[in-house]
């Protein structure tokens, strides 16, 4: 024990975390293991139950938690699973998910983990409660207009409040979780260090979502749930329908480059029965719609490279869609986030938050972390001729590949189980090369797709 502890005169360590949706909630919970004290700053009133906020205009569209993103809620919140399902999420195994891309369906995978569905509101409450209930987190509501710094190093925030007043509050270490509109290359740049590179891959993506009453009776073939992507040589259009708590469908029509689903009913559904399977169509013609249609667009991926900066200040890092934010169509945006907070607590494992290198190496980590899903999301998007922004040269090369792996996927179920794991970010792209997965995808591809009107099982 230092002498100033033994006088009680330790000064606590505090942390700021900008934003508290899911990447600042979880940022929340790993810098309470660090510091003394820690402030989420969100602008909307995060004691608010399970409910849409004003901060999340995506809130109402599904979100699909990823098995590498619930392993990493599942360690930093023992046990969430559990409460998730115990509040209606629901259980979906594999072998009952059926995904139909480039003219087939996917076999199934009965060993592999099942998805938690359930609506992102419902997620962040519970990840919210657990947070709040670890003591050495306080949420406030406000909007953080400024940095406030001292000799090049970021020593709190400026936080304007509900009533317009502004508070200084001063930190350690300062994260910035506000997502894609994030200031942090105006900060930087006010406090005289260079702004990231941005890459930009611009897809246009538009989807309609509307909830329904979800029954027994409906045309399923026992699905637990859909994901259909139209070929790409004919049409740019995607749709999913997804069980989620309160015995309700959650279904979003979305396409690419212009192609939008009307918000009426009458044209939902029309648009719809475009897909190339009719499985959420009959969804639609079968069971009752709750509520209006909602609507989203978001021009596609960006990356912001903070890893190549040569300088950062001391005491600043961004997590979340702060630095990487992908096509939502894939679902990657809540486990990119938490893979990036798992890379904020092994660079605060390796050095002080007020060392020079902390910034730099918790950057580079997280660019390793995020690397594997940008690198599937702008593949796929790419697909599409209209998309624009860095290709990297062998990308065309790459997506043929992975077209003979999606066919082959709907012949063996040990491929199927393959590509999960890749677009459940457990497993690395890379891993579709090995030899086992070469020598499968060579022999079932010259199949060609297997057209079969369900998921083939494995014998």
């Amino acid at each position: 024990m230092s002498a100033a502890e033994a006088e009680g005169e330790v000064t606590l360590r505090k942390a700021v975390v900008i934003g508290g949706s899911v990447a600042g909630l979880l940022t929340g919970q790993v810098l309470s293991a660090e510091f003394d004290e820690v402030v989420v700053i969100d602008r909307d009133n995060l004691d608010a139950t399970n409910s849409v906020r004003r901060g999340v205009p995506q809130g109402r569209h599904p979100h699909t938690l990823l098995r590498r993103g619930e392993q990493i809620l599942n360690t930093l919140f023992p046990g969430i699973t559990d409460d998730l399902i115990r509040h209606g999420a629901v259980v979906m195994p594999m072998d009952r998910v059926w995904w139909w891309q480039h003219r087939g369906y996917r076999a199934a995978v009965p060993d592999a983990a099942p998805i938690i569905s359930c609506s992102r509101p419902l997620l962040e409450c519970l990840v919210r409660e657990r947070v709040r209930g670890n003591g050495a987190v306080e949420f406030r509501s406000g909007e953080t207009v400024d940095l406030i710094s001292r000799g090049g190093a970021v020593t709190g925030v400026l936080v304007r409040g509900p009533s317009g007043t502004s508070t200084a509050i001063g930190a350690d270490l300062v994260v910035d979780c506000s997502g894609r509109r994030s200031r942090a290359s105006h900060w930087l740049t006010e406090l005289g260090y260079p702004s990231p590179e941005v890459q930009l891959v611009e897809s246009d993506v538009r989807y309609t979502t509307r909830i329904f009453q979800r029954s027994t009776s409906v045309r399923t073939d026992g699905a637990a749930g859909y994901f259909v992507i139209s070929d790409p040589k004919a049409r740019k259009r995607f749709g999913t329908a997804m069980p989620v708590e309160g015995d309700r469908w959650i279904i979003t029509l979305a396409g690419l480059h212009g192609e939008g689903a009307p918000a009426d009913l009458a044209g939902y559904l029309s648009w719809a029965q475009t897909l190339p399977t009719a499985k959420i169509a009959s969804i639609i013609e079968d069971e009752r719609p709750v509520g209006a249609a909602v609507r989203y667009r978001l021009p596609g991926s960006e990356w912001r490279l903070f890893h190549r900066l040569a300088a950062h200040p001391r005491g600043f890092v961004c997590v979340g869609d702060s630095v990487c934010s992908l096509n939502a169509l894939y679902g990657q945006g809540m486990t990119s986030a938490a893979v990036q907070v798992v890379a904020l607590q092994q660079a605060l494992a390796r050095s002080p938050v007020t060392h020079p290198e902390f910034a730099r190496t918790f950057y580079r980590l997280s660019a390793r972390a995020v690397s594997p899903a940008w690198t599937t999301a702008t593949g796929a998007d790419f697909v599409y001729p209209e998309t624009r922004g860095h290709r990297p040269w062998p990308t065309n090369i790459i997506n043929r590949y992975v077209t003979k792996c999606v066919v082959a996927g709907q012949h063996d179920s040990t491929m199927a189980t393959s590509l999960w794991d890749v677009a459940n970010m457990v497993k690395p792209p890379a891993s579709l090369l090995s030899p086992p997965a070469l020598v499968k995808t060579m022999r079932y591809s010259r199949r060609g797709p297997l057209r079969s009107c369900k998921p083939i099982t494995p014998r």
